[in-house]
């Protein structure tokens, strides 16, 4: 997939941004591939963006990392963003450094929680019919499928978000395909998880 939008971008002469923010959040048994490594060959249309702020819980420092291996793409880059007045703060810059210099235990040790939130977040919706979790990989955004309930949107949408009581994302904001389904964040401690999927049990308990 990351070859064909290489070369999508390639054929059509375009800039190929990868938002590579949730890099970091590889749960175990798995692995990611960034897209230099993917398609080494369109670094001279590579912009990739990464950041601490996700997997190291510190947005509030609002600092991010631009790498663009092509030096006159960087060259534009840097001259459009000292164009707009603006820099990276001191205290989001120390932050990001600590994370990478020393975060090594804390990752692992998230990433192995993470997963373990999407097993036991799986399992719960697993015994309603119907309603699935799409397997994970990484991240703690759980896409789940509601598709197969038979019900419109806007019943299984009620029955999490009044009945369960469970804020969500809803599918469509994410494009078409995301119709019949809601996203989840599940980077939480696990009796909430626990407590989420019993909400959820309870709110379709009339198709079990």
């Amino acid at each position: 997939e990351l070859r064909a939008l290489a070369d999508f971008c390639r054929d059509h002469d375009l800039l190929l941004v990868a938002d590579e923010i949730h890099h970091d959040l590889i749960h175990p048994g798995n692995r990611h591939t960034p897209m230099p490594l993917a398609a080494p060959d369109c670094l001279d249309r590579l912009v990739m963006l990464t950041a601490t702020t996700k997997a190291f819980n510190i947005a509030g420092t609002v600092t991010g990392n631009v790498i663009i291996p092509d030096a006159a793409l960087r060259a534009r880059f840097g001259a459009a963003h000292r164009a707009t007045g603006t820099s990276p703060n001191r205290f989001g810059m120390l932050m990001a450094t600590a994370a990478y210099a020393t975060g090594d235990a804390w990752i692992d040790a998230l990433c192995a929680y993470l997963a373990g939130n999407a097993e036991v977040f799986g399992a719960g919706l697993d015994a309603i019919p119907g309603v699935r979790m799409m397997p994970m990989q990484g991240t703690y955004l759980s896409w789940v499928d509601f598709s197969g309930t038979g019900m419109a949107a806007a019943e299984f949408t009620g029955r999490v978000e009044r009945g369960a009581r469970i804020a969500a994302s809803h599918g469509p904001a994410f494009g078409t395909g995301g119709a019949g389904h809601l996203r989840f964040n599940i980077a939480m401690p696990r009796p909430r998880i626990r407590e989420a999927v019993s909400r959820l049990q309870a709110a379709f308990a009339d198709l079990q």
